[in-house]
């Protein structure tokens, strides 16, 4: 009797095959349809509800580069591209150069289908010196999953702040607050804006920044405070009474770190930064 071995066997798997169509708006001879048509056969199928970018090609020009490449997907419907962000790697997986790309004219592309496209970055998406931009090289491109982001907020003044601001400095403070780099949607952010050397110790002044859809009450802020060499010279944990923050406001507060905890004697405030911590 002989019996069969019941090892690990492969799982069947479920990729599908997607056809290849070109845009009217690209004039392509049928030389180049014959390459991209050779490229897409070799490809391996896709999972379902996938999306896919596969380089063809990258020339070197004279401000930058070209890639042509295949887009293709397998979601149960039309795909409609707005807006993507494309990173280009080498066979190493070093980033040579990224760039935000409008899709207006690619158009809609029907399930499992496939479309050739071209792709031109100039010398300002480069993320590497020209040189390291070679003709024909190998290389891969992915998409870069761009996650939401909030730039404009309100400011949230309280009681205290309004009274004791004149509106030149109220202006000013909203200068500041706008003039911050955007924060990722969903997220609290504390930045410094400004620091005071006072008699006992300094006096830190941020932005709690809420890109959340609802308020957001805080009742710790543990704080991390460097010099200009990079040293921590304090750590404290600031309790706060009922601190709330409106969504996509900012609201100042101010923070005094008293000279006593000092972890370095004479700091150097030419430069400064924060941390927000997980620890008071």
């Amino acid at each position: 009797m002989v019996k069969r071995f019941k090892g690990n066997q492969a799982k069947p798997t479920n990729r599908l095959k997607t056809m290849l169509e070109f845009s009217d708006k690209w004039d392509l001879d049928q030389q180049d349809r014959y390459v991209f048509q050779y490229f897409h056969n070799k490809l391996k199928g896709l999972e379902p509800n996938q999306v896919n970018i596969h380089g063809v090609e990258l020339l070197k020009a004279e401000d930058g580069f070209i890639m042509t490449a295949i887009i293709r997907h397998s979601l149960q419907k039309a795909l409609n591209i707005q807006d993507i962000r494309l990173v280009v790697r080498d066979t190493e997986g070093k980033e040579l150069a990224r760039k935000d790309f409008n899709m207006e004219y690619f158009g809609v592309l029907n399930s499992l289908r496939a479309r050739a496209w071209v792709f031109d970055f100039d010398k300002d998406s480069l993320l590497v010196s020209e040189d390291e931009i070679q003709d024909k090289m190998e290389f891969e491109v992915v998409f870069e999953i761009q996650e939401p982001a909030v730039s404009r907020f309100e400011l949230q003044l309280d009681d205290n702040w309004s009274n004791g601001l004149t509106e030149e400095q109220r202006s000013s403070l909203s200068t500041t607050l706008s003039s911050l780099d955007s924060i990722k949607q969903d997220e609290i952010s504390v930045s410094a804006f400004n620091l005071e050397v006072v008699e006992d110790g300094v006096s830190v002044y941020v932005f709690v920044r809420n890109s959340f859809n609802n308020d957001i009450t805080i009742s710790n802020l543990p704080l991390q405070l460097f010099d200009a060499a990079g040293d921590l010279i304090a750590q404290l944990g600031f309790p706060l009474e009922q601190f709330t923050v409106q969504p996509t406001h900012a609201r100042p507060i101010s923070l005094h770190f008293p000279e006593t905890v000092f972890k370095k004697a004479a700091p150097d405030w030419t430069s400064w930064t924060i941390k927000l911590t997980s620890q008071g």
